[in-house]
C-alpha cells in the first residue's frame, strides 16, 4: 500500500483499538492490506476512551496550540535567501519502526494549522527581568532543596497526602496522580533507595543529552530515572531479586538501543531465557539483540515478568516499552563551586511519565496513518488535549505524562492542565522519538562508560564523556552545530558561538577535535554563564506565567518569529537524515 506521510508538526493523534490486542508475531514492519476507514469522529472516540474518565473532555487552553514547543518559531534564515539554521531536523526526521511519524518534510515546510500561525511563547520575545541576587545568595538558593527536607522527608509527597484545595480538583480530598517517591539516592549501580534506606524500583542512567536546548549551557541541569513494574523486580517465586531486575533491564536496555549489551556471567537454565541467542540454555555474557524473532524461539523478559499477558503487558519489541514502564526526570538550576559548573539540588521541574497501554506495531502503524489522513483532511485542526489536572495529559500514544513546577516561593507545585499539555508536543508523535520517548534510546554504551551507564549526573559529571556518533561516523553534536549555526536553536548563546565558530561561521577545528573526546566543553557552560541562566528563569518563577514560556536564552537576542506562516517554506532545500540512518550502499558493497 502507499505509505501516508505525518506532514503537520503534531496531528490529531489517536488510539485504534483494532487489533490493538492482538500481539504483532511476524517480527518485520507489517504491511497490511488497504488501512481500514476511521473517521474523525472514531479517532476521538477512542482517544476518549484511553484516558481516565475526569480527562475526557478538551480542557480550555489560553494557547490553543500548547503542546507546539517554542523551538517551532525559531528562524531557519538570518535574511531572506540567506544562510539557513535548521535545528527542525533534530525533531521532525524520517522515524524508525514503530515510530510512523514521518515527518522529516517538516524542516522544508511549515505544515502548521493556522490557529498556531502566532507565536504565544511571548516570554522568549519579550522575557522578564532576571533577577538581582548577590552571588552569595543566589548560590544558597540553588543549594537548597525544594524536594527533599532537612530531615530527609520528601517534601511534595507529604504535600500530596493532603493536598489543598487549589491542587485537588476533583474536590474529593486526595491526590490521583503521581506521588513522588523517588529518593535521589542512588547507589553504585544507580538504584535509587528511599529516605528509610529501602530500594524504589527507580535506576538513575546516564544518556548523551538531546541535541539543542536540553544542554546545561541552554540552561538545565537534568537527569533521568527509569523503574519497570514489580513482575520486573521479581523472580518467578516472586521475591524481589535485584538480579532478575538487572537482567530484565538489560533485556529492555538491547531492545531500545537495538544493540547486544553485556552481562556477567549468568545462568540462563536458571532463567528459562536464551538471553545470547545461541539456541542452547549455557552461560551467557551478553544479551543478544535479535530483531525480527526467531519464530521457532519465543523471547521474554524473566522472573515473574515471563508469566505477564504478552497482548496485554507486552513482550521484548525493538523500539518498545513494556505497559507500566515509568520515567522521572528532574530538571534542575545550575550551581558553581569554584570553577566548576555542577548540577544543583534546587529543581526547577519534576516530569513523570507513565506507559499506560501496549500497543504493537501495527497498532502504531494504523494511527499514525489515521492522523495521517485526517491531517490532509483538516489541516487547521489542532490536537486534541485530554488530560486533567491531577492525572496530567495523554500523549495519545499510550502514555500518560505529569509534572511538577515551581511556585513563586520555590516550592514544587503540580503543573496545571495548560502545562502538561506543553509536553505532549515532542511525546506524543514526533520521527526523532522511541516509542514516544527521548533519553533512555541514548543511553551511554554499557561496554565503555563508566558503572555501564547507570548512574546519576551527581555521581559523575560529562567531563571525558566522547561525543556520540551518527550512522555515518560523524560526530552528532558538531553535525547539530555546522547545521543550527549556532549553540541553540534561536542563535543567542553566545558562548558557544565564541567557543565553537569562525568569523565567517564554519566549525573551528580544535574545537570539534575536543568535543570528540569530551562534550563537557560545549554542554557545560562557564560559571558566569551559569549564574546568569539562574537569574533569568528565577525571573521566570517569581512571574508564574509559564503558559508563555519556561525557556531562557543569555547572550544576543533569539532569531524567533512572532509568526509563521501556514505551509511556509524554511529555506531549508533538503530534510536532513537522522543519526541513525547509515550512508546508502552502493552496488559494488
Amino acid at each position: 500500500m502507499g505509505r501516508w506521510k505525518v506532514i503537520g508538526f503534531v496531528g490529531v493523534t489517536g488510539l485504534l483499538a483494532a487489533g490493538a490486542a492482538v500481539p504483532w508475531r511476524s517480527g518485520r514492519e507489517p504491511r497490511p492490506g488497504p488501512p481500514p476507514t476511521v473517521t474523525a469522529a472514531q479517532l476521538q472516540e477512542v482517544l476518549k476512551a484511553s484516558f481516565p474518565a475526569p480527562g475526557r473532555d478538551a480542557p480550555r487552553l489560553s494557547n490553543p496550540a500548547a503542546y507546539l514547543p517554542v523551538q517551532c518559531y525559531a528562524a531557519t534564515q538570518d535574511v531572506p535567501g540567506g544562510r539557513t539554521r535548521n535545528g527542525c531536523f533534530s525533531c521532525h526526521q524520517q522515524p524508525r519502526a514503530p515510530n510512523y511519524t514521518e515527518d522529516a518534510e517538516v524542516q522544508t515546510l511549515l505544515s502548521v494549522a493556522r490557529p498556531a500561525e502566532d507565536n504565544r511563547w511571548t516570554n522568549m520575545l519579550r522575557p522578564p527581568a532576571p533577577v538581582e541576587l548577590p552571588e552569595a545568595e543566589l548560590l544558597a538558593w540553588v543549594r537548597s532543596s525544594n524536594y527533599v527536607d532537612e530531615q530527609g522527608r520528601l517534601r511534595l509527597a507529604e504535600a500530596l497526602a493532603h493536598p489543598p484545595a487549589a491542587w485537588d480538583a476533583s474536590g474529593d480530598g486526595r491526590w490521583e496522580g503521581y506521588v513522588p517517591d523517588c529518593g535521589f539516592q542512588p547507589d553504585g549501580e544507580g538504584f535509587d533507595h528511599s529516605p528509610e534506606g529501602h530500594l524504589t524500583g527507580w535506576r538513575a542512567f546516564a544518556y548523551a543529552p538531546f541535541p539543542g536546548m536540553f544542554w546545561p549551557t541552554n540552561g538545565s541541569g537534568g537527569d533521568v530515572f527509569i523503574r519497570l513494574p514489580a513482575e520486573f523486580r521479581r523472580d518467578r517465586e516472586g521475591r524481589e531479586s535485584t538480579a532478575v531486575y538487572r537482567i530484565n533491564l538489560a533485556i529492555l536496555e538491547a531492545f531500545i538501543r537495538r544493540v547486544d549489551v553485556p552481562l556477567p556471567p549468568t545462568d540462563e537454565r536458571e532463567l528459562g531465557a536464551d538471553l545470547d541467542g545461541d539456541g542452547l540454555l549455557g552461560t551467557a555474557s551478553r544479551v543478544a539483540f535479535r530483531w525480527p524473532p526467531h519464530p521457532e524461539r519465543p523471547f521474554s523478559y524473566v522472573g515473574q515478568a515471563a508469566g505477564l499477558d504478552r497482548a496485554r503487558d507486552g513482550w521484548p519489541a525493538a523500539g518498545l516499552f513494556p505497559r507500566g514502564t515509568e520515567f522521572l526526570h528532574s530538571l534542575r538550576y545550575l550551581d558553581v563551586e569554584g570553577e566548576q559548573v555542577r548540577m544543583a539540588a534546587r529543581m526547577k521541574e519534576l516530569r513523570y511519565m507513565r506507559k499506560t497501554r501496549w500497543l504493537t506495531y501495527s497498532d502504531l502503524q494504523l494511527a499514525a496513518e489515521a492522523e495521517a489522513r485526517e491531517k490532509m483532511r483538516n489541516p487547521d485542526k489542532l490536537k486534541t488535549v485530554l488530560a486533567d489536572a491531577e492525572r496530567g495529559a495523554g500523549t495519545g500514544t499510550g502514555w500518560l505524562m505529569q509534572g511538577f513546577i515551581e511556585d513563586a516561593s520555590g516550592a514544587l507545585r503540580p503543573q496545571n492542565v495548560e502545562e502538561n499539555a506543553a509536553c505532549i508536543g515532542c511525546h506524543g508523535g514526533v520521527g526523532a522519538s522511541t516509542d514516544s520517548t527521548f533519553s533512555f534510546a541514548r543511553k551511554l554504551d554499557p561496554a565503555a562508560a563508566f558503572q555501564g551507564g547507570w548512574y546519576h549526573w551527581g555521581q559523575r559529571g560529562m567531563k571525558g564523556i566522547p561525543e556520540p556518533k551518527r550512522a555515518d561516523g560523524r560526530g552528532e553534536y558538531a553535525h547539530w552545530l555546522e547545521q543550527v549555526g549556532g549553540g541553540d536553536d534561536f542563535g543567542s548563546n553566545d558562548e558557544v558561538q565564541a567557543r565553537f565558530f569562525r568569523p565567517d561561521g564554519t566549525l573551528q577545528p580544535a574545537a570539534v577535535k575536543a568535543l570528540s573526546q569530551d562534550i563537557s566543553v560545549l554542554l557545560v557552560p562557564s560559571p558566569r554563564r551559569a549564574l546568569l541562566l539562574d537569574r533569568a528563569y528565577l525571573a521566570l518563577v517569581k512571574a508564574q506565567q509559564f503558559e508563555r514560556g519556561r525557556e531562557v536564552v543569555v547572550g544576543a537576542a533569539p532569531k524567533v518569529k512572532a509568526r509563521l506562516e501556514q505551509d511556509g517554506e524554511t529555506g531549508i532545500e533538503e530534510p536532513i537524515s537522522p543519526g541513525w540512518m547509515g550512508p546508502a550502499r552502493s552496488a559494488a558493497r
